[in-house]
């Protein structure tokens, strides 16, 4: 079966714009409550997984030697924290009901084999409301928490999230062995079916990766594969193993109840569940579950209280009272902003443990060249191996 799959949006449901809370703003009698803190974060591997210490396009390196896994300057295993942020962006613009911060109308692909590039364009199938933020006075929830990247005249609202590199923990630092990947071929826009909604009204919504058996070995390729290139069209990579665990920190400050909940719902998910980052995701890498540990709260209206003279006004949850304080946050945000259709996809693509009777992977050239598929969705090329 195709590889991922897309989180329907509800195109009746424009995203919910408002005037953010500014940085500055710790506390006042004109502002609701605001939660400002910390979240120590536990992520453990599910399959392995792999996230390049240099970027594809760095230059010339040794085919000989794998690619190693990123690391900091003390020596460590990380996942950046950029990447994490990504994520949890990407999730909370996807169940919040926020705006479509990267897209500019176009897919670009280039030719497999052949010089040039080509692009569809897709604008049209995106209602103008729904497109990125321009206005920092009118953001949606994702924006409000993690900032509007587009400079406009209007000035550019710089979030109220920071997530720090999650360092891997040596004593569960395990390698997988190094694996020739399979070419992850490019996107496929021109298969309208896949892309686009059934009525081709729409865009068919934000993509995601399935999960892939983790009692099964990743796709890999026996060696190098080429095209018509001098460069290989696939990558020799050293990933770590299952059962990695890493930890990370995520300060917050100046959030809204319904935004703490957004973030919230983004790292938790639901039950049988879990994400998935880093490089190779169509091939079965980079299934991790993300675990919130401890949280600390500060209260800088009691902080800076004259009666508290800056003592007091933190709070620090663990166990089961972070389990009730998420589970009331969550639940009240679902209750109020779910985007319940991407919700619906997002469990089934990210279901957990994956169905084991199910393969993924892209169906080669020759389905797509095939008349008789020009109109098949995604869920009809399951038996497409």
């Amino acid at each position: 079966m195709n590889p991922y799959d897309f989180a329907r949006i509800d195109w009746s449901r424009p995203p919910e714009r408002r005037k953010p809370i500014w940085h500055d703003r710790l506390f006042g009698s004109d502002l609701p409550r605001l939660y400002s803190g910390s979240l120590t974060l536990r992520l453990t591997a599910r399959t392995p997984i792999f996230i390049p210490a240099r970027p594809v396009t760095s230059g010339p390196r040794d085919p000989r030697k794998p690619e190693t896994f990123i690391k900091d300057g003390t020596g460590h295993y990380i996942i950046p924290g950029t990447s994490l942020k990504g994520l949890l962006r990407n999730l909370v613009e996807t169940l919040g009901n926020g705006c479509l911060t990267l897209f500019d109308g176009n897919y670009e692909q280039e030719k497999t084999g052949e010089r040039g590039r080509y692009k569809a364009p897709y604008r049209d199938k995106v209602k103008p409301e729904f497109l990125h933020c321009e206005d920092k006075a009118h953001l949606c929830i994702s924006c409000r928490i993690f900032g509007s990247l587009k400079e406009r005249k209007s000035g550019v609202f710089t979030g109220k999230v920071n997530i720090s590199d999650a360092q891997a923990d040596p004593e569960t630092v395990a390698l997988y062995k190094p694996m020739y990947t399979l070419p992850l071929v490019e996107p496929k826009p021109h298969h309208r079916a896949f892309y686009l909604d059934e009525q081709e009204r729409c865009i068919a919504g934000r993509k995601f990766y399935f999960h892939h058996d983790p009692n099964k070995e990743p796709w890999q390729a026996d060696g190098y594969r080429y095209f018509t290139r001098a460069e290989p069209a696939n990558r020799y990579i050293h990933p770590l193993d299952y059962d990695t665990v890493f930890y990370a920190r995520l300060d917050f400050t100046t959030l809204e109840r319904d935004e703490l909940g957004a973030l919230l719902l983004a790292i938790v998910l639901e039950e049988d569940m879990c994400h998935k980052i880093g490089y190779a995701k169509p091939l079965g890498l980079g299934s991790i579950a993300l675990e919130p540990l401890r949280l600390e709260l500060i209260d800088y209206a009691r902080r800076y209280s004259l009666s508290a003279r800056g003592q007091g006004g933190r709070e620090q949850l663990e166990g089961e009272a972070l389990t009730q304080f998420i589970d009331e946050l969550v639940e009240e945000f679902k209750r109020q902003h779910l985007q319940r259709l991407a919700m619906e996809d997002l469990r089934r693509i990210w279901r957990w443990p994956p169905d084991p009777d199910v393969e993924y992977c892209y169906p080669d050239k020759s389905w797509f060249d095939q008349a008789e598929n020009a109109r098949k969705r995604i869920a009809e090329t399951r038996d497409a191996l």
